[in-house]
């Protein structure tokens, strides 16, 4: 997959294209569809696949700061893409200039003078232009206008829900990792360095392994312990994470730590990992004593290691 950054004004390409158009934040079931349907648009015509979005959410340029914490980093979407087939990804600028842009201008200066466009693809609520002013039925009139196709695809549903980032989102911020799971076709995931703690974990029976996730606008999901899966080294183990400030010692700030259910390896720091959510088990709470804490940890463990047979008879 070619991978295009910052789309600068002399790119173009000279052979036929077809274009899926959006955020593609999480890369749900939704998402998932319109790719499908730009697939079947490269097989029936042997057009270029195509997905033109941006690096950032558009809301991330405009004050106040109202950007949603992502679903999905940068790095994730490009492997999510290049692992669905597509053939080209744009990652455009979204900056102040561009967010004035018409809803005809950007059709026109950004897709139509640099590509030879036959089909758009599009969700239901595909919005684009200046304060989003343009939908999908102003972009059916402009390819009637201007020579190419428009396939609108139709909201997909788990349930009676229809899937959206925001929703997913939402779930994940409650906790409710399991149907968020749901949503996104597959567990949602954080990255991060492993770095040293406090080491309170040995001292406890728990040794824990503390993610740093650094400075990036992600969803961080609602403070509790969960069922975890992590994925190190090319290997997968299972864990329990905590996901809070840890109340019991005082401390403030994010800490997100696991211990490891089945890792017998050295040490782990300065080890890069992704941590996979599976379940919420409890919230984060404070404990009168470290007695206490240490029971309750071993009852999430067993709690896990529950959830781990009756999910996948393991």
């Amino acid at each position: 997959m070619q991978v295009i950054f910052n789309e600068k004004s002399d790119h173009s390409l000279g052979y036929p294209v077809a274009i899926a158009l959006g955020m593609f934040d999480g890369i749900h079931k939704g998402h998932k569809a319109l790719i499908r349907r730009l697939k079947e648009i490269k097989r029936r015509y042997g057009y270029t696949a195509m997905v033109y979005t941006f690096k950032q959410h558009p809301l991330s340029c405009l004050p106040p700061r109202k950007a949603p914490p992502q679903i999905m980093n940068l790095n994730k979407k490009i492997l999510e893409f290049h692992r669905m087939g597509v053939d080209i990804l744009v990652l455009n600028n979204f900056d102040e200039g561009f967010a004035r842009t018409a809803p005809r201008e950007f059709i026109q200066r950004y897709l139509l003078e640099k590509y030879d466009v036959r089909f758009i693809v599009v969700g239901y609520n595909y919005r684009f232009g200046h304060n989003g002013s343009g939908d999908a039925q102003l972009l059916i009139r402009m390819g009637k206008e201007m020579g190419f196709e428009v396939v609108v695809v139709p909201p997909v549903k788990v349930g009676r829900e229809v899937v959206s980032s925001s929703l997913i989102r939402k779930m994940i911020q409650q906790g409710d990792v399991a149907k968020a799971w749901q949503y996104l076709g597959r567990p949602y995931s954080i990255n991060g360095q492993i770095v040293r703690g406090a080491g309170r974990g040995k001292t406890l029976g728990h040794p824990t392994a503390n993610l740093d996730i650094g400075p990036k606008n992600i969803v961080i999901p609602k403070f509790g312990v969960y069922l975890t899966r992590c994925n190190l080294d090319g290997q997968c183990f299972w864990g329990v994470t905590n996901v809070g400030q840890n109340p019991t010692f005082d401390q403030s700030g994010l800490h997100i730590e696991t211990f490891f259910l089945d890792y017998h390896g050295g040490e782990l720091y300065g080890k890069h990992v992704r941590l996979y959510f599976l379940r919420y088990i409890r919230e984060e709470r404070r404990f009168p004593s470290k007695q206490e804490l240490v029971q309750q940890m071993e009852c999430d463990v067993a709690a896990a290691k529950n959830l781990i047979y009756k999910m996948f008879k393991v």
